[in-house]
């Protein structure tokens, strides 16, 4: 039966971040080399993709198997183009450097999304939905996955282990044929230690200037919410993740220092502490005021009771910002379109019942 499916080594796949050498304390020489290394691991080896019905250009290369790119590639010995146009699976990124096969194949390739259904965007019809797929069960489609991703991202490097990655796919479903469309996703460590709430984020070419990331990145917050795990995306972000999340960020801020309650004593005074702002947010305290000096809305006003910096917020200057940069005040990501109880720590007791 044709198949797309190649053998990868599974001791190679998950997207990491890539650690180059910089040039502190380093002679010129040698700083210039790194450069130049850097620079080739950045050199494009794969020209066009067809994905599905749409075809656009890679932006960054990826390391797929010798039967693909060659094994001169692999080595480091080959340069530039060596593929002139990848044939990808929109289902399950099977890949092939022939049309012949992959049309073969997308007649027999399984019609649903792996995984599960954990969120549902919006209300009435579900054409919006992020799935759950484990990378130590659907083990061949994250690989893939992660291959094709790499084509898109320059801060990352493919390793093959996807067991201890959650990918979550954000999909399309078309509301006349019910077809589904996966159009991004993020992946997230099983285990972080830095409490990352995600390891990379992507919304591929020909779906981005959407806003689509924005879903991505909400769900992420409300599962670490629900986990209650203060944390963030792991660092660094690429330069167009730094855009996405600095417009979440500030409308998250934004929206909270302008909903202000009656009850609510330090809201009413105008002053507040970056540490309330994260808490409340459930984004890292770092991130707040890096979206806080963006926004040139803080003024310094002494120390709290315990000793604590505080701020004063002019509400004006941030109604004023989030106007020039156009945001919105609505909410991203609707807790209750989340599978019941998906995320959320399980007491002792519940455990014992089960």
């Amino acid at each position: 039966m044709p198949s797309l499916e190649v053998n990868i080594p599974t001791r190679r796949a998950s997207l990491v971040t890539p650690h180059f050498p910089t040039s502190h304390g380093l002679d010129s020489h040698k700083s210039h080399s790194d450069r130049a290394d850097r620079e080739k691991a950045l050199e494009r080896n794969i020209d066009n993709v067809v994905f599905g019905d749409v075809m656009f250009k890679s932006w960054y290369p990826s390391w797929y198997p010798k039967e693909i790119i060659g094994e001169k590639a692999l080595t480091g010995d080959g340069k530039g183009i060596v593929v002139q146009t990848l044939y990808v699976c929109k289902r399950c990124f099977a890949y092939s450097k022939t049309a012949e096969e992959w049309i073969r194949h997308s007649k027999i390739c399984r019609k649903d999304v792996p995984g599960r259904r954990v969120y549902v965007h919006g209300a009435g019809q579900a054409v919006w939905s992020v799935w759950e797929v484990d990378g130590g069960v659907d083990t061949l489609f994250c690989q893939n996955l992660s291959l094709f991703a790499k084509l898109f991202l320059d801060n990352k490097s493919v390793f093959f282990d996807v067991s201890g990655f959650n990918y979550f796919l954000l999909v399309h479903t078309s509301p006349t044929t019910n077809e589904q469309q996966i159009v991004g996703f993020f992946s997230k460590e099983k285990m972080s230690w830095d409490n990352n709430n995600l390891a990379c984020i992507l919304v591929f070419p020909p779906w981005q200037r959407k806003n689509l990331g924005s879903i991505l990145m909400g769900v992420s917050y409300e599962i670490s919410r629900r986990e209650e795990i203060l944390g963030g995306p792991e660092k660094p972000i690429s330069d167009l993740g730094k855009k996405g999340y600095k417009r979440y960020w500030g409308a998250e801020v934004a929206r909270w220092l302008l909903e202000a309650k009656e009850t609510d004593k330090k809201r009413e005074s105008g002053f507040t502490t970056v540490e309330q702002i994260s808490k409340e947010t459930w984004i890292l305290g770092e991130d707040c005021l890096t979206v806080l000096r963006d926004m040139g809305v803080v003024e310094k006003a002494g120390q709290g009771k315990e000793g604590e910096e505080r701020v004063k917020i002019d509400k004006a200057k941030v109604r004023k910002w989030i106007e020039q940069q156009k945001l919105s005040l609505e909410r991203v990501v609707d807790p209750d379109g989340f599978l019941e109880g998906y995320g959320y720590k399980r007491g002792t007791d519940d455990e014992a019942e089960d």
